[in-house]
């Protein structure tokens, strides 16, 4: 018990701070509620992708009814190609638009300024730097995943530099009696022709000295960082820092979330376009990876104790098991979390915040060996992990590869459970007992 005293002391003394800070920042805030906002979008653009790309091959010959519809899908979907795709391109081809308009709208409402006119600005400034027009048409290179990270500084910079604007008086201010909508565009000129000129002019000079626009230039600085993140030691320190911090009553998932998100949609975007073009893909770390593989039922992958728990001879636990068995299905393991609980419990300690990690560290060898194709496609989060895992990548050795990992995690998780469980089995023997002879 002093072990995990002095444990729970030293979180709350350096990782809790940490937390506070990112969970509280505005900016992190912004850029966690901005790519929020998208991901309904990566998920219309993954589904579009398993419509566009049924999973069987082109040498496969209709002998049964099962491949004569998979072959039917797969002629319809090779003859309507483009027009399937179109909703993809809309989507996840414009992720970084969106984005740079959703974190400019959450960073503006935090200021309490007008958001709309925020993420007007961005999304403009975000297009002038990230697609300039060649010969009338205008490219759409950066303006998918590939350009993520230029829309977070784009919708970032672009609501300070507003603020700061305002705050000096430099807008136009339209007389009272003035409709709301009119003075609202008004209000927003001056600072949209600021930020258009003055992100448009350091695009020019980038472009001069470096033969690159900002996001390209961008994309290549960070490229051999993001390629180092894709590893087993990004998902183990990731997991970890999670788990410590939902230990000690902090959602870490979410704290962590706003680090991940940026390279697992970046990750993601790239494998989808790979897949699109026939080639191999690039990364294994998405978000599907961490939803399917690493928190199995939910954060510290408790579907495995969950199922534990179902035949538990604790009634606490047995209890626990039946409320917490559908929502864990879905990925949604509060009920587990909290009615264990698993916040500062010693005993089940080492399994909530290793498991996790154990298994992203394993799924990332299997995909890396070939042994299951990698995520390309966004589904839903709450999809159970099977089926969401099968989905992602249209290979059903995904689905072998999720059971596998539940199997796991449940003999990870037994010899804990089975300590907890006795504890718990003597306490509510004794309570009996000390009920009953109240009675007697």
């Amino acid at each position: 018990m002093a072990f995990f005293e002095r444990l729970n002391s030293t979180l709350e003394k350096y990782l809790m701070p940490i937390a506070d800070v990112l969970a509280n920042q505005r900016h992190v805030k912004a850029m966690r509620d901005g790519i929020v906002y998208s991901i309904p979008l990566t998920i219309v653009g993954g589904l579009t992708l398993i419509v566009a790309n049924p999973p069987v091959s082109k040498d496969v010959v209709a002998t049964n009814i099962f491949l004569k519809f998979m072959v039917a899908w797969r002629d319809w979907a090779s003859a309507n190609a483009d027009a399937i795709r179109l909703p993809y391109n809309m989507t996840m081809g414009l992720l970084a638009l969106f984005v740079a308009i959703g974190v400019a709208y959450h960073l503006a409402r935090s200021y309490k300024m007008e958001p709309l006119s925020s993420s007007i600005i961005s999304g403009a400034t975000f297009l002038i730097i990230s697609a300039p027009l060649k010969e009338g048409s205008l490219p759409v290179t950066y303006l998918d995943a590939k350009g993520l990270f230029t829309a977070i500084i784009v919708g970032l910079l672009s609501v300070e530099i507003t603020r700061f604007l305002k705050s000096k008086g430099v807008t136009i201010k339209m007389p009272e009696g003035v409709p709301p909508a009119v003075s609202s565009s008004f209000d927003a000129l001056i600072p949209l022709i600021i930020n258009v000129l003055l992100f448009h002019f350091i695009n020019l000079i980038i472009l001069s000295i470096s033969k690159m626009i900002i996001p390209q230039a961008i994309l290549a600085s960070l490229a051999p960082a993001l390629n180092t993140l894709d590893s087993p030691l990004l998902i183990v320190v990731l997991a970890l820092v999670a788990q410590l911090l939902w230990f000690v009553g902090i959602h870490g998932a979410a704290v962590v979330k706003t680090i991940r998100d940026p390279i697992a949609l970046t990750y993601l975007a790239a494998n989808a376009e790979a897949y699109l073009a026939g080639q191999p893909l690039p990364h294994i770390f998405t978000d599907t990876f961490w939803a399917y593989y690493m928190v199995l039922g939910g954060s510290g992958a408790t579907l495995g104790l969950t199922l534990l728990y179902l035949k538990s001879k604790s009634k606490q636990l047995n209890a626990v098991g039946k409320v917490a068995l559908l929502p864990a299905l879905f990925n949604i393991n509060e009920p587990v979390i909290f009615g264990t609980p698993m916040v500062l419990n010693p005993i089940m300690f080492i399994p909530f915040v290793f498991v996790e990690a154990i298994n992203g560290v394993i799924a990332y060898y299997i995909i890396k060996w070939g042994l299951v194709r990698a995520a390309f496609a966004t589904v839903p989060w709450t999809t159970p992990a099977p089926i969401g895992a099968f989905l992602a990548t249209l290979d059903w050795r995904a689905v072998v590869l999720v059971l596998a990992l539940l199997v796991l995690d449940a003999m990870l998780y037994y010899p804990f459970f089975k300590a907890y469980e006795k504890q718990l089995i003597k306490e509510e023997s004794e309570k009996e007992n000390s009920e009953a002879e109240l009675k007697a």
